[in-house]
């Protein structure tokens, strides 16, 4: 994703290794304009942080539900793609300045890197480790999605068998699939890789056929189903919370409560001779709900969570789906925008990762308390500091004649 291999000037350079008859091209990478590197460090910066921050909040044993976990998920996976995704750019930028060629024809400016093999053997594998976060990042938006979709349709079966052990053994495929996947295709695409003249990194040029092309349209093939069905999921919840209003109801699923019927002056129901309170029949018993508001404000909350990540993911994925749909050959290649995306795909991820922050912020409760706990004892350790340095400096300064 991140090489681009425009430049046909180096090709005199990669005649391949090994006898192979191969057609080889020198590997290059698209270093984005400064002030795009710029805020994709200060980003690289600020988004672990901040995820890490809600990964220790929501994997608290008090507030470990199915939603937080694949919402922890989300942020580990945001956060480690994140830091892998930029590393190229950032390393081309800022140890290999003087061997970047300026892209004349880049709308947004940039530079183009020639690669040395020595650098490409270590780039690549972290440029595909950003593919396989990214990629779980984008199926636990998937998960939030189908679990929230099911925990709207069906309550009463969500609450007996989803719980969190069920969660986690419906992650562990996804993230075994994921990696697997993407195990075979660093391996196949090791192949690809030979050195050329004077220590330069070259590569097979892609045929339609081959492993590498076939890996790609694949994956972007599986980002497209995905974002189809979150668009579609979204578009449910939202009818859905739509439709229920206020009312959303919760199944009473306690075993040991019972429905206490009203007993007054106009009431004909009267308790039998034991106290007990009259059987109501199993139809009736099954369709009770019971309206409790927090219930209900903590479901709507978790609905429009779920509603706003989906947006911004979308959003986001804009310059993924452009870039899959070039490459893909269902139109005419075009380098401008292959470029295009290079400089602003990574960037659109990282504000993904940060606005997910924002949403939890202005939706948790938890969240927000937590931070103010937070800073508030930082603060308040700061003041005391402050105030013992001070007190500590006045007795020092303080003449031992004074003291009496």
């Amino acid at each position: 994703m991140l090489g681009n291999n425009s430049n046909q000037s180096y090709d005199l350079k990669c005649d391949c290794n090994y006898g192979n008859d191969y057609v080889c091209e020198q590997r290059e990478t698209f270093i984005p304009a400064a002030w795009i590197t710029i805020i994709q460090l200060c980003l690289t910066v600020e988004c672990p942080v901040v995820n890490i921050f809600i990964i220790a909040i929501f994997l608290r044993p008090k507030n470990r539900t199915p939603s937080t976990i694949l919402l922890s998920s989300l942020a580990a996976s945001d956060f480690l793609t994140a830091i892998l995704a930029p590393i190229p750019f950032l390393i081309g930028y800022a140890f290999n300045f003087n061997e970047l060629i300026i892209a004349e024809d880049s709308i947004l400016g940039g530079w183009i890197w020639p690669e040395l093999y020595s650098k490409c053997t270590i780039l690549m594998p972290l440029s595909m480790a950003s593919s396989v976060f990214h990629m779980m990042s984008c199926c636990f938006t998937f998960m939030l999605n189908i679990q929230k979709v099911i925990a709207l349709q069906f309550p009463l079966w969500t609450m007996k068998y989803i719980g969190n052990k069920a969660t986690l053994l419906a992650i562990c495929p996804f993230v075994l699939a994921v990696l697997g996947f993407n195990t075979w295709r660093t391996i196949k695409e090791n192949e690809y890789f030979f050195e050329g003249k004077n220590g330069v990194c070259c590569m097979v040029k892609y045929t339609p056929n081959s492993h590498i092309k076939g890996s790609v349209t694949f994956i972007g093939m599986c980002l497209m189903i995905i974002t189809l069905v979150i668009i579609l999921s979204t578009i449910y919840i939202c009818w859905k919370l739509r439709t229920l209003g206020k009312n959303i109801q919760i199944p009473n699923v306690r075993k040991n409560s019972k429905k206490i019927p009203n007993v007054g002056e106009n009431s004909t129901t009267t308790p039998n001779a034991r106290g007990n309170t009259p059987k109501t029949p199993n139809a009736k018993r099954n369709s009770m709900k019971i309206q409790n508001p927090k219930a209900q404000a903590k479901i709507r909350r978790s609905a429009f969570i779920v509603v706003f990540i989906s947006v911004v993911f979308i959003l986001s994925e804009m310059f993924t789906y452009l870039w899959t749909i070039n490459i893909s050959g269902m139109m005419s290649f075009s380098h401008t925008l292959d470029q295009l995306c290079d400089s602003l795909m990574i960037l659109s991820w990282q504000f993904g990762f940060s606005v997910n922050f924002i949403v939890y912020f202005m939706m948790s409760a938890k969240l927000r308390k937590t931070l103010q706990t937070f800073f508030g004892k930082l603060f308040r350790c700061n003041k005391r500091k402050k105030d013992e340095n001070i007190f500590s400096n006045t007795i020092t300064s303080t003449p031992s004649s004074a003291i009496i």
